[in-house]
């Protein structure tokens, strides 16, 4: 009976010892196998620029390019549509094995900042007009297109709304004046911008009709301001100034005053503004005189070269700038009481044309002279 308790006893005991040592092997394997995942864990590691994170609306946008670097295996989930504003998520997944084939898995999450920077842009045909009183103007012509750079073409609308555009301009094309057209846009997101032009208003000129002369007096001068052209009218049978004689190119400027007026003073040398002097100077009013195209000095020899080659276009403080030739010869033959009229005229210089004007080389040496000056000492008549 002894002899079966021992044994049933030496049974449970080997048993006991049996379980503990199974059970203390399958603890010790878990721990290793939580430590190896931890450890793979540990190793999957990403970098990004999340600067590249605020993308352009409608730009093309990879989300694997926000990734600079990173560890184990990389699957992305989620697609970016630029074409909608907003904040959007995409989601980065990396992945590895460790060595009980244990897959370690992280998770990260970025969103996108999808915003529309990008304004309607406004092409006109042409930057400014000028109109007579009385014209036919339609100001939705001068629009050469309404585009936003993403979305293409916006559509002409009576009111401002996305994807519109509108045109207000307050032109009386009967009253003269300074008017402004102005084109609104709102592209499909909301942003607006807007672009102008002028449109300048004027009576039109009266044309130049009889003006009686008179023997005292032989010469009438009309300057056409907006085109720099000097024309000399004598007197027909009648008495009138009615015959185009001669035709100048001059440079007038932004102060040259319209109107009519009569010539004054005359001066064989005569101080300009800014320290200069000019020959042949004949007022026509207040500080406004036909004069030659300065010199530094009063020095036939030290004209302002570069001026010159300025003939024919607006380069004046808004006196009358012409050659020696041009200006003696008012200067000779104009006296004192000679009526000049200064004008605008976009489309004709005058009944004679306009003159070409003479273009000094800078490379010359005799480039100090007006070519035209009749001095004998002018080195460009030899």
């Amino acid at each position: 009976m002894k002899s079966k308790l021992g044994t049933i006893a030496a049974a449970i005991i080997a048993a006991i010892l049996i379980v503990g040592g199974l059970g203390g092997y399958l603890i010790s394997n878990h721990i290793k196998k939580e430590a190896s995942l931890n450890q793979a864990m540990e190793t999957l590691t990403l970098e990004a620029d999340e600067s590249l994170l605020n993308v352009e609306y409608g730009d093309s946008f990879d989300p694997a390019s926000v990734i600079t670097s990173h560890e184990g295996e990389m699957e992305i989930s989620g697609e970016i549509d630029t074409k909608t504003p907003g904040d959007q998520t995409f989601t980065v997944t990396l992945s590895k094995e460790d060595q009980f084939h244990q897959t370690a898995k992280k998770v990260f999450t970025y969103t996108a900042h999808v915003a529309d920077t990008k304004l309607p842009e406004i092409r006109f045909r042409e930057e400014s007009f000028v109109f007579e009183t009385g014209s036919t103007f339609v100001s939705e012509a001068n629009v050469e297109s309404v585009i936003d750079p993403v979305d293409g073409p916006l559509e002409k609308a009576e009111t401002l709304d996305k994807g519109k555009w509108i045109i207000e301009d307050n032109i009386s094309l009967d009253t003269a004046g300074e008017y402004t057209v102005t084109v609104k846009a709102m592209d499909l997101n909301g942003n607006e911008t807007s672009a102008s032009y002028p449109v300048l208003i004027v009576d039109p000129e009266p044309e130049f009709g009889l003006i009686e002369g008179s023997p005292e007096y032989p010469y009438y001068i009309r300057i056409n301001r907006a085109l720099n052209t000097v024309t000399i009218y004598e007197m027909d049978d009648d008495g009138y100034y009615t015959l185009p004689a001669m035709a100048f190119v001059c440079s007038t400027g932004d102060a040259t005053p319209l109107g009519t007026y009569n010539t004054t003073d005359k001066y064989r040398w005569r101080g300009l503004f800014g320290n200069v002097y000019g020959q042949y100077a004949t007022r026509i009013v207040d500080h406004i005189l036909f004069h030659s195209v300065p010199y530094f000095t009063e020095d036939q020899s030290d004209l302002e070269y570069e001026e010159y080659n300025k003939l024919g276009t607006a380069a004046s403080m808004g006196c009358i700038r012409l050659c020696v030739r041009d200006v003696k010869w008012i200067y000779d033959n104009c006296p004192s009481g000679t009526m000049v009229e200064i004008y605008d005229d976009f489309e004709s210089p005058g009944p004679l044309g306009k003159p070409d004007s003479i273009i000094i080389d800078l490379n010359d040496e005799r480039k100090g002279w007006d070519p035209t000056d009749p001095d004998p000492a002018n080195p460009w008549r030899n």
